[in-house]
Parts: structure tokens; C-alpha cells; sequence
């Protein structure tokens, strides 16, 4: 066998011609070396070799490989299709690969299915906040029309090429309109969680706040009123001894003695009352901020797209539509996706 590197890489269909060509319908030489007889690496052309093996194209003994039968070309629905003659068909580079679903169709749908399940939790709640006079009649409609526009779209998939173009048109414009509906309560959803927390952070706050607050000018008068207190009797003390009425001065010291402690005692309390008070505020304060560090990052991503930071909700809005916009249509795509894929193994 002359070892020579081909122009461009041969496709499957030129690789299994090649291997037909050659003396006796075989060759003897390794799957590296063969590789580089068509253009491939290595790994491609194990795969490939072991595929056509189960296909029964080809026999394989250690590094002896020869065609079984003649091989020819079909094209259907524009998918070529390789034939040997003992009846067995494949798709070149794929043969045998429909014996088993592939990871990749497998991951789609059931990702499809995940995703689909979410957007229609989230637009279903979202219909029963808008139409709250019919909670389970629109929770049962929500469903059925959920599963309505998944069917409709698998059975697009399978039947595009045979079904009637009217019926095909029908189909896939109550297919957009759904995922428009869905779009609807999915955008509702989502604002009402977002308006409902931040609605009920104010409220909680706005409540507690005007609390301390109101209990804190409270104790500010009483704590005013006790110092007013003592002042008046320091005053009286002072005016007593200023006029040289020493005697008078110890009496209403002695007088007033008991009550000043009383009264300072009192104040005591009551300043360290003021000062929990104070202490409950900065605490409300700092909730306050925490509650708008959460959401900080929408804030700058606000203003790295050019929305002012004050137009916070502007910013959410944007986001809960870029949020819809990929919910139910990338379920929808990746349930097309698995259902074009399943076709076309299925078309061997």
C-alpha cells in the first residue's frame, strides 16, 4: 500500500470506496496509519471502524480490514445512507448510532423538559394572580396548554415534510401565541416576587422605623423632663447658698437629698432605655442598607448598560424580559432540537 496524504479529508463514503479499491477488498494496517490515509486522527478512525464493524460493512481480524459486501449510496430526504449488500444501512459517520439514544439528544430533552416545566410553574402562578377569580380552572388550563404546545412541537418535528402546509401554519402559530401567553405569565410572575419583597422589606421596616422612632422622642422628653428636674434642684441649692443662706441651703440640700437620687436613679434607666432605642434604629438602618446591598449587582449592571442607578426599576424590568425571552423558547428549541435528531436516527 503506497502511503500518500489526501488533498482533503475523506468522507465516509470515499473512505469505505478506498478500502473497497484496494487488492482483495482489504488492507492490513493500523488504525493510525489508515487515519492517515484518509485524512483523519485517530480517535476518528477507531470510531468509525468499529461502527461499520457492528454494521457489519466491514470484518476486522487484528489490523486486517475488508470490506464485507459492495457498498453503494442512497440519498433520502437529503441524508445519505450507506448499503452493503446484505441489506444493512446506515448514515455515514453515524452508523449504528441509532441502536441507542446519544447523551446529547438524551441531555436536550430532558433539559427541554426541565425547562419547560419550570417556565410553566412560574407562568401558570403568574395567571392565577391575574385571573384569581378561577385559581384551579386556570392552573388545569395552564397545564393542558403547556403540554398542547410541547406536543405540538414534537409532532411538527416528526411530521414537517408530510403534513399539510395549512395544518403546519396553524400549528405554529398557536404555538408562538402560547409561548406568548407564556411569556405573559412568566413576566408576572416574576414581577410580582420582585414587587412583593421589596414591597414587604418597606413595609416591615417603614413599621418598625416609625416605632423606635416614635418611642424615641418619647424618651427624649422624658430623660429632657427628668434633667429639668434635677436642674431645678441644683438651682434652688445654688440660689440658696449665693444669697448667704448657708443654713437654708444644707436644709433643702438634706430637703431634697432623697428625691434627687430618686430622680437620678430614674434618669439612669431611662437614658439607657434611650439608648437601646437608639441602638434599635441603627440596627433598622443598617437592614435597611442590607436590603438594598441585595440588590446591588442589578444596580451596577444598570449602569455599566447605561441606565441610571436611581432608575432601579427600570433595570429589573430589562432583566425579568431577558429572563422570559430565553425561559420557554429555549425549551422549545431544544425539544425541536431532540426531536430533529430522534427523526433523523430513526430515518435509517
Amino acid at each position: 500500500m503506497t502511503e500518500s496524504v489526501p488533498p482533503h479529508p475523506f468522507d465516509d463514503m470515499e473512505a469505505l470506496a478506498w478500502l473497497r479499491s484496494q487488492p482483495e477488498g482489504g488492507v492490513t494496517v493500523s488504525a493510525a496509519e489508515l487515519g492517515r490515509q484518509w485524512g483523519w486522527n485517530r480517535m476518528r478512525t477507531s470510531r468509525r471502524l468499529k461502527a461499520w464493524e457492528r454494521a457489519g460493512l466491514i470484518s476486522r481480524n487484528a489490523e486486517a480490514i475488508s470490506v464485507t459486501g459492495a457498498v453503494t449510496s442512497v440519498v433520502t430526504d437529503g441524508i445519505a445512507v450507506v448499503t452493503d449488500a446484505a441489506g444493512v444501512t446506515g448514515m455515514p459517520g453515524e452508523v449504528g448510532a441509532h441502536r441507542s439514544p446519544t447523551r446529547v439528544k438524551l441531555a436536550a430533552l430532558i433539559v427541554a423538559l426541565a425547562l419547560a416545566c419550570v417556565s410553566a410553574a412560574f407562568s401558570i402562578d403568574g395567571l392565577t394572580a391575574i385571573f384569581a377569580g378561577a385559581f384551579w380552572p386556570v392552573i388545569i388550563m395552564g397545564a393542558v396548554l403547556e403540554a398542547g404546545k410541547l406536543v405540538a412541537a414534537a409532532w411538527l418535528t416528526e411530521h414537517w415534510t408530510s403534513a399539510p402546509s395549512v395544518l403546519r401554519f396553524v400549528l405554529v402559530l398557536m404555538i408562538g401565541v402560547l409561548m406568548g401567553l407564556n411569556a405573559v405569565g412568566v413576566f408576572g410572575f416574576l414581577t410580582r416576587a420582585h414587587l412583593d419583597h421589596m414591597a414587604s422589606i418597606d413595609l416591615t421596616l417603614a413599621d418598625r422605623t416609625a416605632d423606635v422612632e416614635a418611642r424615641l422622642g418619647m424618651q427624649s422628653r422624658v430623660v429632657t423632663d427628668i434633667d429639668r428636674r434635677i436642674a431645678q434642684i441644683d438651682a434652688a441649692i445654688d440660689e440658696a447658698t449665693r444669697l448667704g443662706r448657708p443654713v437654708g441651703a444644707m436644709t433643702i440640700a438634706d430637703q431634697r437629698r432623697r428625691e434627687r437620687a430618686d430622680i437620678a436613679a430614674e434618669r439612669q434607666r431611662e437614658s439607657q432605655a434611650l439608648a437601646n432605642l437608639q441602638i434599635e434604629k441603627a440596627k433598622i438602618d443598617a437592614q435597611r442598607r442590607r436590603a438594598e446591598a441585595e440588590v446591588g449587582p442589578i444596580r451596577y449592571l444598570a449602569e455599566l448598560i447605561g441606565i441610571p442607578a436611581t432608575d432601579f426599576e427600570r433595570a429589573v424590568r430589562l432583566l425579568t424580559l431577558a429572563l422570559v425571552a430565553v425561559l420557554d423558547p429555549m425549551a422549545v428549541a431544544l425539544l425541536l432540537a431532540a426531536g430533529v435528531h430522534a427523526r433523523r436516527a430513526g430515518s435509517f
